[in-house]
């Protein structure tokens, strides 16, 4: 098997941001697995092989496409009954560990779908042998994880639980490529392919989850693990150019990445030069007013009379036009909303699709493991708004607002388009690139995925809340932007700040190009030829 920057194939293929991850999923669609099948078998092995990232106990979101009909499937876990021992809640450490985990419900839905509407005949054992596999055998420490770890030295120094993930035997940090084995992981891993996922919840694993929340003072039960659900929904959708861009509903802030591009829609973004000052300043005045919004008012909508979906109007995207000014920045005052996450997908040889966000909210989430599991609890609970009296303040059984939003293009030529990253606030604003350079600039992935990026406030920790934009933006469009009222702070080429996008793009004509992106170490693998044609 041989490794490239972009997979071509007929057949199916695979995007992730690791390579054992990758390769997990591959051999799930050469068994003769659909997409879901395979986006399962490259969750798992994320869990264990990118850590700092995602993990069994994180949430998901996902879109499901046969290329005709989109679903949506939202895996948030939800607050407890009570506040951690604490009575409050923080950003990192037990009382951020404060809502449950609903990454592995969407998991058993996501299943589900793929036996009953899909036609797999695989289960767990299929489905968990590569991350079990690789929790024994040892996991290769990604850049990535050697990135984080040392953006995160200080957290890490005073966190017992992030020390055992992130120091070797030498009590120094992982280096890259050197290998780190999980046996508590793997156990639990064990259970969940003998009993399935859902033991997560209310089972063998859910008991000692329980226990330890006991430990953790984290205020969640046994009771709270039961009650998370995952949901099948219909996705929200705009009109874009010449086709239907879908993302997810609320509390995902998908919402506002559409009403961004909604509003875009009511200029011609191709006859802008490409990657010059209109360019970056119509992109970036579209997502503050947006993210302004996201501020005010996203929160679970099970929690809230506004239905927020009736944004997406034609009305609302004419007005949210008219408030950008073409030769003056907008004041930007916002908070931001660091976050991390890990994007993926896989095609199968059929053409159906899994585009997947999965996510612990922060870089290696609360920092805590739960019980002997060998769990990372996520730390979702300080997205809440600390003022009671705002939408998304916390309350027994809610879901706070979410920054996970994949995407999804279908056009009418019937090109197919999935892509997503990772990055809080960066979400939109990297998707609002890779979408208007694959839709309005009709770039190759791999042009999309190298273009510059732009950031607009601190949507990583230890920024600041100016414009960033990367190394490879022209000076001369840099001052163009300064004179139109811009603040502009400059970010390394390629920076790992960025996001971490990936792109499938299914042809009309059958063949699919999959590609993660250059800001990391990701690996795109597709299905060869003879095998693809004998699954079919």
């Amino acid at each position: 098997m041989s490794y490239s920057s972009k997979a071509v194939s007929q057949g199916g293929v695979i995007c992730t941001p690791h390579r054992q991850a990758s390769e997990a999923g591959l051999k799930i669609l050469d068994s003769g697995g659909t997409a879901i099948d395979a986006a399962l078998a490259a969750s798992a092995a994320l869990c264990v092989a990118f850590p700092h990232m995602t993990g069994l106990g994180g949430d998901a979101m996902w879109l499901l496409s046969d290329g005709r009909k989109v679903d949506a499937i939202l895996g948030l876990g939800q607050a407890g009954q009570r506040l951690p021992d604490a009575g409050i809640i923080t950003e990192r450490g037990p009382a951020s560990a404060a809502t449950t985990a609903g990454a592995l419900r969407s998991w058993s839905l996501a299943q589900n779908i793929s036996r009953e509407r899909w036609g797999s005949r695989l289960d767990w054992h299929d489905l968990l042998a590569s991350a079990i596999d690789i929790a024994e055998q040892g996991a290769e420490v990604s850049g990535s994880q050697v990135f984080w770890q040392q953006q995160r030295a200080e957290l890490i120094a005073g966190a017992p639980d992030l020390q055992r993930l992130s120091y070797g035997d030498d009590n120094k940090f992982r280096k890259e490529g050197s290998k780190f084995v999980q046996p508590e992981l793997a156990k639990t891993l064990r259970q969940l392919a003998i009993a399935g996922v859902d033991d997560f919840y209310d089972g063998e694993v859910a008991n000692t989850l329980a226990k330890g929340f006991a430990q953790l003072g984290n205020g969640l039960t046994a009771e709270d693990l039961r009650n998370t659900r995952a949901e099948l929904v219909d996705p929200i959708k705009i009109r874009y150019r010449q086709g239907t861009l879908f993302n997810m509903p609320p509390p995902s802030q998908g919402i506002y990445t559409l009403r961004a591009l909604h509003a875009l829609d009511r200029t011609d973004i191709s006859a802008m030069t490409n990657g010059g000052a209109d360019y970056y300043h119509h992109l970036v005045e579209a997502i503050k007013l947006q993210l302004a919004n996201r501020n005010r008012e996203l929160c679970d909508p099970l929690f809230s009379a506004v239905d927020l979906r009736s944004q997406l109007s034609a009305a609302n995207a004419d007005a949210d036009f008219e408030r950008i000014d073409p030769l003056q920045a907008s004041v930007w005052q916002e908070p931001a909303h660091p976050a991390d996450t890990v994007w993926f997908s896989a095609t199968d040889s059929e053409g159906r699709t899994a585009c997947v966000i999965q996510s612990l909210f922060h870089d290696f989430g609360s920092g805590c493991f739960v019980g002997d599991t060998g769990v990372l609890w996520l730390n979702r609970a300080a997205g809440f708004n600390s003022d009671p009296k705002h939408p998304n303040a916390w309350a027994p059984g809610k879901r706070v607002a979410h920054t996970l939003n994949p995407s999804c293009y279908l056009a009418d030529n019937g090109e197919q388009l999935y892509f997503g990253t990772q990055g809080g606030d960066g979400q939109p604003q990297t998707q609002m690139v890779l979408a208007t350079q694959l839709i309005d600039y009709a770039q190759p992935i791999e042009a999309a995925l190298h273009a510059p990026r732009f950031l607009q406030g601190r949507s990583f920790f230890g920024s600041t809340e100016n414009l960033k934009l990367e190394a490879a933006v022209d000076k001369a469009v840099a001052s163009e932007l300064e004179e139109r009222g811009h603040d502009i702070e400059w970010l390394p080429e390629l920076s790992p700040f960025s996001g971490q996008a990936g792109v499938i793009r299914i042809h009309p004509d059958g063949w699919r190009e999959a590609m993660h992106d250059p800001r990391g170490e990701g690996v795109s693998l597709g299905q060869s030829t003879e095998i693809a044609e004998a699954l079919l």
